[in-house]
């Protein structure tokens, strides 16, 4: 799944998937441009790629603001030229105020989940596929959605309801960018273990109880998804919805349900 001469931007792309996305493509041969508000993590990780001998760039970057969007895209084109990749990775995801129940969440932070989530999508989408077209030579673009699209979570509205939109928009771009191809898709990561969690509760419940392959994933394990979608081994995918999550959508009950039902299926049949 090489990407060589390929210019790769991933928002968010300081820390967590994001970060592992950014290695990834490096390690395939893009250069890569990371765009974060976290500026003491995007340098750190800049740096590693480059004593990698990875090609790298960290722009400083609130994807909710068009002002900063566009100073991205300038700087990327001013490091390397061109644009061939683009993930939409940046989100409001792991915060207090934001995973509140709707009797207690705020006006402010639904917009602001709203804008970071939607808006810095729609200001890099768009600015992407108007340099792919110029370009002339095909693209992709990778937004990041999450079971929360089509399923809820609990005191999760603002964040669910943009992954819900995110999916249709993929959808809405695969089909006005096809005729230039450029391609769009989404991956929907499963639990993934990524350094800025929120520090789970007191629970006996474990993944192997509702994760069917019995672990949490890795960013690395979103990061493989990436580099496919990325690749030109994906050249005829465009619109879809790329599950990386262990086997969770797939299932109904959860593991430690069916184990149970089998477990006594297997005690009947050996009474008999």
């Amino acid at each position: 799944m090489s990407l060589k001469t390929k210019v790769a931007i991933i928002t968010g792309g300081a820390q967590g998937i994001g970060a592992a996305i950014a290695t990834r493509f490096a390690r395939a041969g893009a250069s890569v441009v990371i765009a974060d508000v976290a500026v003491p993590q995007g340098e750190q990780k800049a740096a590693e790629i480059e004593h990698a001998g990875g090609q790298v760039q960290f722009v400083r970057t609130d994807v909710a603001d068009p002002a900063h969007v566009d100073a991205l895209f300038d700087t990327t084109l001013k490091a390397f030229g061109r644009l061939d990749i683009l993930v939409n990775n940046a989100a409001v995801v792991h915060n207090r105020e934001a995973n509140r129940h709707i009797l207690e969440l705020s006006e402010a932070m639904w917009r602001r989940v709203l804008a970071v989530n939607l808006d810095g999508l729609f200001y890099c989408s768009q600015r992407a596929a108007r340099l792919m077209v110029i370009q002339g030579q095909g693209g992709c673009i990778i937004n990041m959605s999450s079971g929360g699209a089509t399923r809820a979570h609990r005191q999760m509205l603002a964040y669910d309801t943009t992954k819900g939109a995110i999916e249709a928009a993929t959808r809405s771009l695969a089909l006005d960018l096809a005729l230039w191809q450029i391609r769009v898709n989404a991956i929907v990561p499963g639990n993934t273990q990524v350094e800025n969690m929120q520090p789970p509760g007191e629970s006996s419940v474990g993944p192997v109880d509702w994760i069917p392959l019995g672990r949490a994933g890795a960013p690395e394990d979103i990061a493989n998804a990436a580099a496919f979608l990325a690749s030109d081994e994906a050249s005829y995918i465009t619109g879809e919805c790329l599950f990386v999550d262990g086997g969770m959508n797939a299932q109904l009950r959860s593991p430690a349900v069916d184990t149970q039902i089998d477990l006594s299926l297997a005690e009947t049949l050996l009474a008999q």
